[in-house]
């Protein structure tokens, strides 16, 4: 059972909230149950595999839900929305939303479970083939000093996020400096300088969502952060979090703890660009830029 796919029903409807939980739990699967948009919102997480949405609740309707959880699972659940809404129009709303498949009420037993084990096939094909890719890529995409992606994995990361953004599923990139970097190094020497590097990127990296955002060095003393589904003042939060975990560190170098901090710069998007390649560059240079601006503010600190 602790392999069984995890899907999500979202429905405000008491009554057919309880028969599609009965009906998916007696067919194997582990089922996260929410009463309303709000607490749909607060399940779509990585953990979700397949989701039966409803159009219309209370607190987020479905359509929000559904961008939501593709966000959070960078495309991989399967979304079926179910809804009274039967109009063609309504269909394709649905579908252009990023929904899989789309049922309307009252909706048979056997043909919604059919439906959930079509979902559970083509979401275990992807898992499968981005295992399958992760695996062939890891060491050529990984910085051999910090375990974070390689420069050639965050271009390439950044590209594909930002085609991807739409409505409800915005992107923030945070890049950081270490301050002071050259110091460290002339006067410790290189390995101090690299144990310095790893030890933030490790703090980096606790900070994260793993299996959602995309931690890479940069390059030099910079490393960034990819963060899908996220706005520019949660983002902020994230770097402030970072910056703090930063501060806290001492790095042992011989007889001595170094101590160090970073500067970093946030920058976002919400809306789909008409050419990617453009619009992620722009957002680096935009991140650069308020990075910049912390460094001339005084260092150790956020600019967004």
């Amino acid at each position: 059972m602790s392999d069984a796919p995890t899907v999500l029903i979202a429905e405000d409807d008491a009554a057919a909230r309880t028969i599609m939980t009965r009906l998916l739990t007696r067919g194997g699967y582990r089922v996260l149950v929410a009463e309303d948009g709000a607490r749909a919102l607060e399940l779509a997480g990585p953990q979700v595999d397949i989701a039966l949405i409803d159009w219309m609740m209370p607190g987020a309707d479905g359509v929000e839900v559904c961008r939501r959880l593709k966000a959070a699972t960078g495309g991989r659940a399967y979304v079926i929305m179910v809804t009274a809404r039967g109009q063609k129009a309504d269909v394709v709303h649905a579908l252009e939303s990023g929904a899989d498949d789309y049922m309307t009420k009252p909706t048979d037993h056997g043909e919604l479970l059919a439906r959930v084990r079509a979902g559970e096939r083509i979401a275990g094909r992807e898992r499968a083939l981005a295992h399958a890719c992760h695996e062939a890529r890891s060491e050529a995409d990984r910085d051999a000093l910090t375990g974070l992606y390689s420069r050639r994995c965050f271009d390439r990361a950044l590209l594909a996020q930002v085609q991807a953004i739409g409505p409800g599923a915005p992107l923030a990139l945070l890049l950081f400096d270490l301050d002071h970097f050259k110091q460290i190094n002339d006067q410790h020497g290189h390995c101090a300088g690299d144990e310095v590097l790893r030890r933030v990127a490790g703090a980096i990296m606790a900070q994260v969502r793993a299996g959602v955002d995309i931690a890479a060095r940069y390059g030099g003393e910079e490393l960034a952060v990819i963060a899908p589904g996220t706005s520019v003042p949660a983002a902020r939060r994230m770097a402030e979090r970072i910056r703090r975990r930063v501060a806290e560190l001492r790095v042992p170098s011989g007889e001595r703890l170094l101590s160090v901090t970073v500067s970093a710069g946030v920058a976002g998007r919400r809306d789909a660009p008409e050419d990617p390649q453009a619009a992620a560059r722009a957002l680096v240079s935009e991140a650069d830029a308020r990075l910049y601006q912390a460094k001339r503010t005084g260092r150790d600190r956020v600019a967004a």
